[in-house]
């Protein structure tokens, strides 16, 4: 028995039970994708959720609220003078600080989060389990380093979208496997690696993070259309103070149910990623989630990473006989 607690010994069929639909996150066909998906979230929705609700959900509330209080939005529709407008909106300048190191905060803590939900899905998938308090460590360890990536990519996908857009949503497809390629690969970097994983089948991972993005804009612009109505409606019908008030419940809610659709992205990313590497090398989620650990797979099964019989490790030359 492995010293690893994230190996699983159940597997019996082919190495890896790649491509067999034997393993819960490695797939082939669209379908099993789309299936494999499903099942990270009907296995990890309570951890997930819970990591997502408090690294993710709670840190853009808390943002939005303070956005909408420092901001004020009694201005006259029929107001033409931009620079009155302006002032209006304008916070000054000790609030635009404080609001810009909320948002770097928000962005290092909601990476963190993202890298300890995909590590918490990858270790049920090879039936272990992760605590809380582990997950948060590993996302935590690692989210410093992923937050410079993740500025680096917002800066290309920004500057991608001001020319042409195109380049901006060519950024957007090529980085999007940055964190599951964070998590596992954690001595390359994720900004190259998302890039290399997501050309080295071009169209078929075109088709499957397309969907990802869909679904995630749609979730955002749905939500976010009924919390301007809603915003609208409170400030129509109430007090300023009191309609403010509202409006931060009715975004706490609209935050709740962005998290459903959030907890499949974070599903479907890592089995994409889990796809495209499986394609070139011989990964299960045994493999993977013992490789976001950092530990080795004494008993690993013929072809799996670290069985001595695999064909794409150099052949050793003849030492004599060695026990193990």
């Amino acid at each position: 028995m492995s010293d690893d607690p994230y190996w699983n010994s159940g597997h019996v069929d082919e190495p890896s039970g790649r491509f067999s639909g034997g393993d819960p996150l490695v797939t082939d066909t669209f379908e099993g994708w789309w299936h494999a998906s499903l099942d990270v979230v009907q296995r990890s929705w309570r951890t997930v959720g819970l990591i997502l609700l408090v690294g993710v959900v709670l840190p853009r509330w808390i943002l939005n609220a303070f956005n909408n209080t420092v901001r004020t939005r009694d201005i006259e529709i029929t107001d033409t003078d931009w620079g009155t407008i302006v002032r209006d909106v304008n916070p000054g300048v000790a609030a635009g600080i404080i609001g810009a190191i909320l948002t770097l905060a928000v962005l290092y803590v909601s990476g963190s989060a993202a890298l300890a939900a995909v590590r918490t899905a990858a270790a049920e998938a090879a039936g272990g389990f992760l605590a809380l308090g582990e997950a948060c460590s590993f996302g935590f360890k690692r989210g410093g380093t992923f937050f410079l990536w993740l500025l680096l990519a917002w800066v290309t996908v920004a500057v991608g979208l001001v020319l042409c857009v195109l380049p901006g949503l060519w950024a957007i497809f090529a980085l999007s496997l940055m964190a599951p390629a964070a998590v596992f690969e954690a001595r390359r970097s994720p900004y190259a690696r998302s890039i290399q994983l997501t050309h080295s089948a071009f169209w078929p991972a075109l088709g499957r993070i397309v969907i990802i993005v869909l679904v995630a804009a749609a979730a955002n612009l749905i939500i976010g259309l009924v919390g301007l109505l809603m915003a609208g409606v409170w400030h129509a019908l109430f007090a300023s103070w009191l309609a403010n008030v509202l409006i931060i419940i009715t975004e706490a809610v609209m935050a709740l149910l962005l998290l459903v659709p959030m907890i499949w992205i974070v599903a479907a990313s890592l089995c994409t990623y889990a796809w495209l590497r499986g394609r070139a090398e011989s990964v299960s989620a045994t493999s993977l989630s013992a490789e976001a650990a950092g530990v080795a797979i004494p008993t690993a099964e013929p072809g799996e990473p670290g069985h001595p019989g695999r064909s794409d490790l150099p052949e050793m030359p003849d030492q004599g006989s060695s026990t193990t």
